[in-house]
């Protein structure tokens, strides 16, 4: 006999954000942006362009703020 309910993991998986892969590029503590790019593009191959290129906008954003925060 077949599995009721056979374990699909693509089905399971949260969809990515913005913020989630900016945290989970920031783990590898990127240099560039170039670098965190390709991180986003080898992490999160099969996410489009576009949402690669949104999680390095706000992870450029929320570097940007942390270091005006850091001038105060």
């Amino acid at each position: 006999m077949g599995e009721a309910f056979p374990y699909d993991p693509t089905v399971f998986t949260p969809q990515a954000t913005p913020e989630s892969m900016a945290n989970r590029v920031m783990r590898f503590a990127p240099a560039t942006d170039a670098e965190a790019l390709k991180l986003l593009r080898s992490t999160y191959p099969d996410c489009p362009l576009s949402a690669r290129v949104a999680a390095l906008d706000f992870l450029m954003r929320r570097t940007k703020g942390v270091r005006a925060a850091a001038a105060r």
